[in-house]
């Protein structure tokens, strides 16, 4: 009996130190505050590429969310039509409008407030809105390396919509205010000009009417009403001064002269080489690859949708 004692006492103690141990457990946690109970709610998962541009007046945003394998854009909160792309989100001057591209199916588009679209053939490039917003303008992809202008008024886009002759080459231009684009408008969008390269000659062209040939243009600009315009083009080593396409003036070995025959398009004094004269600034094909760098607030083609690095939409 002894024996029987000496074995149970081992077990008996293991037991009470158990119950020690609960019940400084129960007491530890007595005092303690109730854990919250809210259940967790699993987060939303980002959506993918969710970057939001506000317009220039600081109201209007832009953003694209994907739905299974097509893209959407919304626009004010509005969602557009699902497409396989969309990029390059531009916005009018007051910030009120918004165009961007658009690819479905192979056929490109110009996406014009969420819900008019034009055409575009193979690829859009360059969509600029004149100064009050009133009509759209781009170029347009057609073949390996033609290119056509389309333009429309916005409120009215079936009825005006218009397009240019095909082009092997379309050049970037400078406006009066530095701005770089393939196509200039006056504010009221009636007049539309743009620079082609042919034959290693440059050439304006404004509603239609191409200038005669030059080395290079430098600026172009319309008058506030739109019913003028002036570029400067360079000639050899003379600079010369266009308006509606007749020349007022030519610069050279650092003297100007006037130039009353609208035919004498070139100076007589070209014997000076040390004048350093300004470069082109236009010369950039359109690639049908991959556009030019774009500003912060616009995009590069469709290729961005596939992880095309310089995308910001």
């Amino acid at each position: 009996m002894p024996k029987e004692k000496q074995k149970m006492l081992p077990i008996l103690l293991i037991v009470l130190f158990s119950v020690l141990i609960i019940f400084s457990i129960i007491w530890l946690r007595k005092d303690k505050p109730a854990e919250n109970t809210v259940p967790i709610v699993a987060t939303k998962p980002a959506i993918e590429n969710p970057d939001i541009f506000f317009a220039s007046n600081g109201k209007n945003t832009v953003y694209k969310i994907k739905k299974g394998d097509q893209w959407s854009v919304i626009w004010n909160g509005t969602e557009g039509k699902t497409y396989d792309f969309v990029s390059n989100p531009v916005f009018s001057a007051d910030g009120t409008q918004i165009a961007y591209n658009a690819e479905i199916g192979g056929q490109a588009y110009v996406v014009v407030n969420n819900s008019q679209e034009i055409s575009a053939y193979q690829k859009a490039n360059y969509i600029t809105f004149s100064k009050d917003g009133s009509t759209i303008a781009f170029v347009a992809t057609k073949g390996d390396d033609n290119y056509v202008v389309i333009s429309a008024e916005i409120l009215n886009i079936t009825e005006t919509l218009k397009e240019s002759q095909s082009f092997k080459e379309i050049a970037i231009a400078k406006d009066g205010n530095g701005n770089s684009s393939a196509i200039i408008m006056s504010d009221d969008g009636s007049k539309l000009a743009y620079v082609i390269k042919e034959n290693d000659k440059i050439y304006v062209v404004v509603n239609g009417q191409k200038s005669q040939g030059y080395d290079d243009v430098i600026s172009f600009s319309f008058s506030a009403d739109g019913s003028s315009f002036t570029y400067e083009a360079q000639n050899g080593n003379s600079v010369l001064t266009i308006t509606n396409n007749q020349v007022v003036s030519s610069t050279n070995s650092g003297s100007t002269t006037n130039q009353n025959n609208s035919n004498n398009t070139s100076d007589t004094n070209t014997n000076n080489s040390n004048i350093n004269y300004p470069s082109a600034t236009y010369r950039y094909k359109i690639s049908t690859q991959k556009d030019i760098v774009r500003d912060q607030n616009q995009l590069d083609f469709s290729g961005c949708a596939d992880g095309g690095t310089g995308c910001n939409f």
